[in-house]
């Protein structure tokens, strides 16, 4: 049986966040192009002088509310057991992915500039740094892989982290 010494959810529920998202980008896009839609359809008025094909407006409207419905139900859950770090960022690793315990040569809680580092919140990679995965903050582990690698997890439980980190390395040092 699998012991969790560490689980940590994490969404984005920023204010900002839903003010760009909502009201600036993806609910005005989606806006013009159910208008443009209709216009074309219903009332057979094409918009622009090159308007879009119907079915690139529809296209258009269900990317968009993909985009919008992801963005809202977007969530990095990570955990730790036994076996490693395990974590999934759904949807867009929507199953659990695990580095195992044998593959960390060192961690530590880094703080870090989300936006200059690595271009901000989400799955993001820098040459410097590496991946990582973050929801909000600035506060991450950073984690040392024996392939070379870098992966930084963003959290707002750094010291719970931290200790269930130490637990299964000591383990693994015992175990060697």
């Amino acid at each position: 049986m699998n012991i969790v010494y560490f689980r940590e959810k994490q969404s984005f529920r920023q204010q900002w966040w839903y003010v760009i998202l909502i009201l600036l980008t993806t609910v005005p896009a989606m806006i013009f192009s159910i208008y443009a839609l209709v216009m074309q359809t219903v009332y057979r008025t094409p918009i622009g002088t090159n308007p879009a094909p119907n079915a690139i407006l529809i296209l258009t409207i269900l990317l968009l509310l993909a985009v919008l419905i992801g963005s809202l139900i977007m969530e990095l859950e990570v955990w730790i057991d036994q076996l490693g770090i395990h974590y999934r960022f759904f949807p867009l690793i929507p199953k659990a992915r695990l580095i195992s315990v044998q593959e960390i040569q060192e961690f530590s809680v880094r703080k870090y500039k989300p936006i200059a580092e690595y271009g901000g919140w989400g799955v993001r990679r820098s040459f410097k740094w590496g991946k990582a995965y973050n929801v909000s903050g600035n506060i991450g582990i950073q984690l040392y892989l024996t392939n070379g690698k870098k992966v930084l997890f963003g959290t707002h439980r750094q010291q719970a982290f931290l200790h269930a980190l130490d637990k299964i390395t000591a383990k693994k040092t015992q175990n060697n």
